[in-house]
């Protein structure tokens, strides 16, 4: 049976509508891997002088920069943004790391720091599953509750956004970890660098080119080991030929030579 006293909202989805008035329990585990911004997005929906625009690209700049300096406290397993209308939800940024560790570096760091003039609030959560914590609903559209429901209405991203970025982060965890195996810290500070190329799934990479020129290269060098090796055994035929000529001949005399034309 659930226990009435202890708060599922904030159990779930770690914000409660009453806030610290609530009458049930607020229970706060000892092994955290949730971390809350509380209204860090400035959700065009609800704040009048938000910058940010209702388009998505506005929303991908939004998600890109906060994820990129989140990420720098540790690997992050997912984030998200919700767009509710109501105070305690709206802009929340809910980000879940891989480790405890990672969560608590996290609240350190961000809490010291500012975004869009205002200061951010950043504090450890219960959650454990987003799964329970969103409204299903409003992923079909069929919310009755509209904006003002109190589970997670999930603001939709670009999946090839999100894909990119997880990507960067794994590379960036795997440079780390070569950089500590090497106990080299500038190891692999090209890689790091984005590529100012543009990407083509037809165009050949520089290795792949590179060993084609060295096939290449070599092909025209056996070549031409060939036709040294050609020439070389056509001057010795000539010279066996001539010489086998030269063994034919026979040392007669004139008289000889003349009898045998005529015999």
């Amino acid at each position: 049976m659930e226990d009435r006293s202890i708060c599922l909202f904030y159990l779930k989805i770690g914000a409660c509508r009453h806030g610290e008035k609530c009458a049930r329990k607020h229970i706060r585990p000892q092994e955290l891997k949730t971390v809350l911004l509380a209204n860090l997005y400035p959700n065009p929906k609800t704040d009048r002088n938000s910058d940010i625009s209702d388009s998505n690209e506005s929303f991908e700049h939004f998600y890109t920069d906060v994820y990129k300096r989140l990420a720098q406290a540790g690997e992050i397993d997912s984030m998200l943004v919700c767009e509710n209308e109501n105070f305690h939800l709206s802009g929340n940024v809910y980000v879940k790391y891989t480790s405890t560790v990672s969560a608590q570096q996290a609240v350190m760091l961000i809490n010291q720091e500012w975004f869009a003039g205002k200061p951010v609030y950043c504090e450890l959560l219960p959650v454990q599953s987003f799964h329970d914590a969103k409204c299903r609903s409003h992923d079909t559209n069929t919310c009755n509750r509209g904006d003002h429901c109190n589970f997670m209405h999930i603001k939709k991203l670009n999946s090839e956004v999100g894909r990119r970025l997880r990507l960067a982060q794994d590379k960036s965890i795997a440079i780390k970890r070569l950089r500590k195996l090497f106990d080299d810290e500038t190891w692999g500070e090209g890689y790091l660098e984005p590529s100012k190329e543009k990407y083509s799934r037809n165009k050949k990479p520089k290795v792949a080119k590179e060993a084609e020129n060295v096939v290449e290269e070599d092909k025209n060098g056996e070549k031409e080991e060939e036709k040294v090796e050609g020439a070389e055994k056509t001057s010795e035929t000539a010279e066996t030929e001539s010489k086998e000529e030269e063994e034919e001949l026979e040392e007669v005399s004139t008289t000889e030579a003349v009898a045998r034309l005529f015999s």
